[in-house]
């Protein structure tokens, strides 16, 4: 059972749960949200379908600090999820921003830390950028008033740096086409947002009840408030305002919310989601591991399958051999590709298909070239 909630700051989407739920072992795949007989569902929706409920919150303050500057895998993957470029296209147009337009330090890198020297080359930046006006230029003006740049070690760390340091603006400002934009604009924010204080958050966990003559039907909704935007603010986040799917409009306790839709979902256990550009250069970076925490997933940088510069060309050619193709953003296997990796596991060699040892060779060939 899900139902859409309007309070005064907004909507919120809550799913219904039984709060006096037990774990029974009878029962294993019993869940506080699961409702086994239909006719009880749409007796639910029946009975709360335009009503109006009453929020209750237990919240914890949490802090979020800004992304990491930009190596060229993850410039990839957000570019792939945002604009749909391909990880080939996305090394195309920064290489242009570096070579052509000046305007990007050396794309093929695959560290997101500058040089510990490199702080005065980072003010001019910065103020090249304040300079240019615009919401960009009103950030970079706040950020040297407030004397946001300083030195830190989660940006400025020379044991973090092997050929090439992250991707950064040079600020240079010359005409582009729009996909140098798009790529431009997506860096420099992070640029600028890195020396940004922490977004301030409350851990959300939201009851709605709603009470009917012959029951109370309580909806739970999780996610978390924005309080204090930090360096969310360079992307426009206001507080209290929600956007994005774990993020929840701000209310009152024991605020009023209406009941503006409510439906009964019908739904089976499904398979993970096929691979797009994104995902896939993810799980080359961690070598199969899918690592979401980017700190978790640095600590796994020098066991990935290739380098950034080589894993957009490695996806080309894999499709270019025709093991797998693409089909719009998703990218599945061939029968061709299928049968290789059946192949493997007919001789006995499925070692050469697991990405983790490919892991294991490259972390050992890094420990030898340190010696």
């Amino acid at each position: 059972m899900h139902a859409d909630f309007s309070v005064t700051k907004g909507e919120y989407a809550g799913r219904w749960i039984n709060e006096s739920w037990k774990r029974d072992a009878q029962h294993p795949h019993s869940r506080p949200e699961r409702i086994w007989s239909k006719a009880d569902a749409e007796a639910i929706r029946d009975r709360c379908d335009g009503q109006t409920g009453t929020v209750s919150e237990e919240q914890k303050p949490t802090k979020q600090a800004s992304p990491q500057l930009y190596d060229l895998t993850t410039l990839q993957r957000e570019a792939s999820s945002r604009f749909g470029f391909s990880a080939k296209r996305t090394l195309q147009v920064a290489q242009a921003l570096y070579e052509k337009y000046k305007m990007l330090t050396y794309p093929r890198t695959d560290s997101k830390y500058l040089p510990e020297d490199y702080l005065a080359n980072v003010h001019e930046t910065v103020d090249a950028i304040a300079k240019q006006g615009g919401e960009l230029g009103k950030h970079a003006k706040h950020a040297q008033s407030e004397k946001l740049v300083i030195p830190s070690k989660r940006i400025f760390n020379n044991a973090k740096i092997s050929d090439h340091f992250a991707i950064i603006p040079t600020g240079r400002f010359v005409k582009m086409d729009e996909a140098a934009e798009k790529l431009f604009e997506l860096v420099t924010k992070r640029f600028l947002a890195v020396f940004y204080p922490s977004a301030e958050f409350l851990n959300t966990r939201r009851i709605t009840r709603v009470t009917t003559p012959n029951a109370v039907d309580a909806f739970l909704t999780t996610g978390k408030i924005l309080v204090t935007p930090g360096w969310l603010s360079v992307y426009g986040r206001l507080p209290g305002v929600a956007a994005g799917k774990d993020e929840l409009c701000a209310v009152s306790e024991g605020e009023p919310a209406a009941v503006t839709d409510i439906e009964v979902t019908d739904e089976e256990t499904k398979p993970p989601a096929r691979f797009n550009e994104a995902t896939l250069l993810s799980a080359m970076e961690g070598a199969g591991k899918l690592i979401d925490d980017e700190e978790l997933r640095e600590a796994m940088s020098d066991r990935g399958l290739g380098t950034p510069a080589t894993r957009a060309a490695t996806i080309e050619g894999l499709i270019h051999q025709k093991y797998i193709e693409r089909d719009g953003r998703e990218i599945l296997v061939t029968r061709k590709g299928l049968r290789l990796i059946e192949i493997t596991d007919e001789l006995g060699i499925h070692a050469l298909a697991s990405p983790s040892m490919t892991g294991d060779w490259e972390s050992k060939l890094r420990q030898m070239e340190q010696g």
